[in-house]
């Protein structure tokens, strides 16, 4: 029967609440499973506990994956949030050992975060030691997930959140010297890279050579098979043997956006975190002014 003020567990209620939170973000009971470090039978049993309880199903079943029941929307809202100021609270009280180490979550490209935010972390530790930052890769998810904070191109259309502009983050055509157009070519998969399809093939006038996950398996490829890629600028920077290929119209720049969950507004580790990723992020090379000085630079470092 559904809950009532009288039968009702307010400890397990919390936890398959949790659960559904972290479902609903997560947007899979596996991925959901991954995170909360248990197993997608688990999760399916919460959830189908807390249907029995409430008497409706939290989820609908989509293509996308599992979707929100709106009947719902305004309690895990309310739970998010609350969630939020908790974990918040926890860490105040948890500041009287500053040596004691706190995660900190944080949802990005994997370009970003090899190229970006890895390199300066030691900017972070000068102020902020005791913060342990655990990366997640994030290619075009549009909401928080489990992340503490995260960089995405689309903002999610509902959820309390902040947000940021952080800034523009530029791809551009690039290839080994020499490559003429009319060679091959290598794509992402069709997974992140579908909506450019067929611009990348008119330009080129054939099917990519190769195709891979991950842009960090493509660069080895392009060098030794002299292949053309579009590229995050920030990592043809560190290939000085990869030059821009002006004039192709494939060049692309999207605005990025950070997030957090407004709950954590008050988090100082946060804010610090925030401020730091705003400040590092606001340093990308652009193809057309900066890709010639920025690869002069790590030549000159290299010896």
């Amino acid at each position: 029967m559904p809950l009532s003020r009288q039968t009702i567990s307010y400890t397990r209620l919390f936890d398959d609440l949790h659960v559904l939170l972290a479902v609903h973000r997560c947007g899979s009971m596996t991925r959901a499973a991954e995170e909360l470090d248990t197993t997608t039978s688990t999760v399916s049993r919460q959830v189908a506990r807390l249907r029995a309880e409430l008497g409706i199903s939290p989820f609908v079943k989509s293509d996308g994956g599992w979707l929100l029941n709106p009947r719902l929307a305004a309690l895990i809202e309310t739970f998010e949030h609350a969630d939020g100021m908790i974990f918040s609270e926890l860490t105040r009280v948890i500041e009287s050992a500053p040596d004691e180490a706190r995660d900190i979550r944080i949802g990005a490209l994997p370009s970003i975060i090899s190229h970006v935010l890895v390199p300066a972390l030691g900017k972070l530790w000068d102020t902020h030691a005791h913060l342990r930052p655990i990366f997640e890769n994030r290619v075009y998810e549009a909401g928080l997930g489990m992340s503490d904070v995260a960089l995405v191109f689309s903002l999610p259309e509902s959820g309390r959140l902040k947000t940021r502009r952080c800034g523009a983050f530029p791809f551009a055509l690039y290839a080994p010297r020499g490559w003429q157009r009319g060679d091959g070519w290598a794509s992402l998969t069709d997974r992140y890279a579908a909506q450019y399809a067929e611009a990348r093939g008119t330009f080129f006038g054939r099917e990519a050579a190769l195709k891979a996950d991950s842009f960090a398996q493509i660069i080895p490829a392009m060098q030794s098979l002299r292949l053309a890629c579009v590229l995050p600028t920030v990592m043809a920077a560190d290939a000085p043997d990869l030059v821009h290929i002006p004039g192709s119209g494939l060049d692309v720049t999207r605005d990025l956006h950070l997030i957090y969950h407004e709950s954590r507004s008050d988090d100082e580790d946060l804010r610090a975190v925030v401020t730091w990723i705003l400040r590092h992020m606001s340093t990308l090379p652009n193809p057309a002014e900066d890709l010639r000085d920025m690869q002069s630079h790590v030549r000159t470092i290299s010896g």
